[in-house]
């Protein structure tokens, strides 16, 4: 008798929290907002040859010269990702810039235009539970 008490209080306590932790996750779906200045972009710059030490901080300071680039850039092998405002600057002037500031041999990469055209974020697909339950969330309380 003592072990079905136990059993029963471990079972109302772990459907508790399952309640309690669902509540929150519909209460986040219901009143997350899309980003009101969503203006910061992410490009890519791709490189004929790997750069070495002195070249990397050397590409990363004229990035960070051109106006519109913020802080992050990251450079790997003959890759270069780095972050922009795209109020300021798009990719291709970003691209043009450096292009003026030093002798490379590069080429700007330019996602396919079917992938461009996508009207949800690609990891997330429309047929899956979390993109149905989320809508349907989103519906509710809308």
């Amino acid at each position: 008798m003592k072990n079905y008490k136990t059993i029963k209080k471990v079972l109302l306590g772990i459907l508790g929290v399952f309640l309690l932790l669902f509540m929150i996750l519909v209460y986040h779906i219901a009143t997350a907002k899309p980003p009101e200045n969503a203006t910061i972009q992410v490009s890519r710059i791709d490189f004929d040859r790997p750069f070495d030490s002195l070249s990397t901080v050397d590409i990363t300071n004229k990035l960070h010269s051109i106006k519109g680039v913020k802080s992050e850039v990251i450079v790997k092998r003959n890759v270069v990702v780095y972050f922009h405002d795209n109020r300021i600057a798009d990719s291709k002037k970003v691209y043009d810039a450096l292009m003026a500031k030093g002798n490379y041999k590069a080429e700007r990469f330019v996602i396919p235009a079917d992938l461009a055209n996508q009207p949800v974020c690609p990891v997330m697909k429309k047929d899956g539970f979390t993109y149905k339950f989320s809508k349907f969330v989103k519906d509710v309380f809308n």
